[in-house]
């Protein structure tokens, strides 16, 4: 099947699942379309285990020609976080700064190693062998957020603002700190990098800070020619265009370029869009948010599909239900500790207890995370990581997603934090 097919098929499956869905099951779009997407494919496993036919072979070369690391990692992510962050209001990131850095970056950083310890040590009490760093390795790719079905959810119950904002900003700042972590865990543990703590604060400190600086060129040149342009269709061009122009150069580069698009956007969401008439303002925010949802729905359904590679032996259930278990344990200790410090030194109030199991429960993980698994070189390594990556995120959208607004009314989200 050729590029063209591949693509077609996929806006296909993604129209098909979400008429079924509007029209019949009425979930949260995310979450019916994932759900949609696993049950084909878990009927053609079905199919398969007949011996009359064999669709799943067809399926896991299909999703196999996908090449979800390829795409999502070193594609349209950029437009993805560029999008996600051009209508975030930086003067509600400023006032929630404290929080959405220390989770964005703390917790992401402590649920990386909690998850990577951990691991390492239940797998060595298994005999499954999985190494030190490349326990750390999944503990990076597990540890960022995604908050596209959680906030769908919340949103229909009364999200508050601030809390909305909290949990946007630390996704749009995460996704981008994990990639870096996993880079430069990945490096260690493949033998280009050596474990050493200097080497591996460098790495980190030149992803994020060239990631900061290139988002900030991107985002002047965005601006430069936005204000100066009136017409539509080559206003849609130049955001397409450096975009995906700077993106490609963070890689070159080496250098973060989630991070880059994130500080793009809300450079431009904020800076560049008050300075365009109202007209052209909401033409372009109108692309970009069809953009972003279009993306995100072929995402989930490629999230629902990917199951047919996913190596299937006896171990996999206990692995990805242990995972599940680790990654919930391990995201209420890295949330709760930067909450718990913040109150401490008097920069937040709020309900400890209440504010960290919403941001552990409504923490859901989605196709980074398996794009990153993806990525790893072929071994027994890369098959135990992916069983583990793939249960968790398909808990976490399903399970967690579709339990959120029973665990969490509006009332007792609106108490989370003092100043609601």
């Amino acid at each position: 099947m050729n590029t063209f097919m591949t693509i077609a098929a996929i806006l296909g499956l993604t129209a098909l699942f979400s008429y079924i869905n509007e029209r019949f099951l009425h979930l949260q779009q995310s979450i019916g379309l994932m759900a949609l997407a696993l049950v084909l494919t878990l009927a053609l496993m079905f199919l398969s285990t007949t011996g009359l036919i064999d669709p799943l072979l067809w399926e896991q070369t299909f999703v196999t020609h996908l090449s979800l690391d390829e795409t999502l990692l070193n594609g349209v992510l950029c437009f993805m976080l560029f999008a996600g962050s051009l209508n975030v209001k930086s003067s509600l990131l400023g006032e929630q700064k404290w929080i959405i850095l220390s989770l964005a970056i703390g917790a992401t950083l402590i649920a990386a190693v909690l998850v990577g310890l951990t691991v390492f040590w239940l797998s060595g009490l298994a005999g499954l062998g999985l190494g030190l760093f490349f326990s750390l390795v999944f503990g990076a790719l597990i540890s960022p957020t995604d908050p596209i079905a959680t906030l769908a959810i919340l949103g229909k119950i009364g999200l508050p603002p601030k809390l909305e904002t909290i949990i946007n900003g630390e996704s749009l700042f995460n996704d981008g700190v994990a990639v870096v972590i996993f880079t430069v865990f990945l490096a260690i543990a493949i033998g280009t990098r050596e474990p050493t703590l200097a080497d591996a604060a460098t790495l980190f400190l030149r992803e994020v800070a060239g990631g900061v600086g290139l988002g900030i060129l991107a985002a002047a040149v965005i601006h430069h020619m936005l204000v100066r342009s009136t017409d539509y269709g080559t206003q849609v061009l130049i955001s397409l265009a450096v975009v995906s122009l700077a993106y490609g150069l963070a890689e070159q580069i080496e250098v973060s370029g989630p991070i880059a698009m994130v500080v793009a956007g809300l450079v431009v969401g904020n800076y560049s869009l008050p300075r365009m008439s109202t007209e052209q303002c909401t033409r372009f925010e109108i692309f970009w948010r069809a953009i972003d949802e279009i993306l995100n729905a072929m995402l989930f359904v490629i999230i629902g599909l990917h199951i047919a590679i996913v190596p299937q032996d006896t171990g996999l259930q206990f692995t990805a239900l242990t995972a599940v278990v680790i990654c919930l344990v391990a995201r209420w200790i890295s949330v709760f500790l930067p909450v718990s410090a913040l109150m401490l030194v008097g920069l937040l109030k709020a309900d400890r207890f209440g504010l960290s199991n919403l941001l552990t429960w409504g923490g859901l993980r989605g196709g980074l995370a398996i794009a990153m698994a993806l990525s790893l070189p072929a071994g027994p390594d890369k098959a135990l990581i992916l069983q583990m990556t793939y249960g968790v995120v398909a808990f976490s959208i399903i399970v967690q997603g579709l339990t959120i607004q029973r665990l969490f009314s509006t009332d007792r989200l609106q108490r989370l934090l003092v100043d609601g």
